[in-house]
């Protein structure tokens, strides 16, 4: 068989596969076909989202407080809403749990500095209330900026330095006072 006989077989053979398929989408499909337009029951109606969850601000350094504000619809009675912030590199930097007002409102300040938000980059801010059929969503913010670098830590050994520095004084001493400060014997 030749190599344009190939290609055409090819071609016509591509062409009935997506001939066939994309009638099959269509039929299930009902946004494409609308049999009843006047009918206003037959149209889906968007959901409002359940949950929302925002910050004050879409980017901070890292000594900034984030103030973080949402709202639940129709919440469930008695449940906080939990909240998680992951870094960058999907390590959770923080959690907590706020409770609704009356209105279905919550806030939450949280503060940047921390050796947990070293990275620069977009962090995540997950919001969640209840656990089957969770009300979920989420929201973004960047850090960036330059990382002030804590102190190093310096041990305090306090009284156990104390204690060591004695025990060496009083053994040089002892030492000292029977070789008579001579440390090679004599011949």
């Amino acid at each position: 068989m030749s190599t344009h006989k190939e290609y055409a077989l090819i071609a016509i053979l591509a062409t009935a596969a997506i001939v066939g398929v994309v009638p099959a989408f269509a039929a299930n499909n009902p946004y494409l076909a609308c049999p009843d337009c006047n009918d206003t029951n037959n149209i889906q109606q968007i959901p409002q989202v359940a949950i929302t969850v925002t910050t004050d601000k879409p980017g901070y350094d890292h000594n900034s407080q984030i103030m973080i504000t949402g709202h639940v619809v129709n919440p469930y009675p008695g449940q906080d809403v939990a909240l998680e912030i992951t870094s960058p590199s999907d390590n959770v930097v923080t959690a907590a749990q706020v409770t609704l007002d009356s209105n279905g409102d919550f806030t939450k300040t949280v503060s940047t500095a921390g050796n947990l938000w070293l990275e620069n980059g977009q962090y995540t801010i997950k919001a969640q209330q209840g656990d089957e059929q969770a009300r979920v969503n989420s929201a973004i913010f960047q850090i960036a900026g330059e990382v002030t670098p804590s102190p190093p830590a310096i041990p305090e050994f306090g009284p156990i330095a104390a204690l060591v520095f004695a025990i060496a004084i009083i053994s040089i001493i002892a030492v000292s006072a029977k070789t008579g400060l001579r440390f090679m014997p004599k011949y």
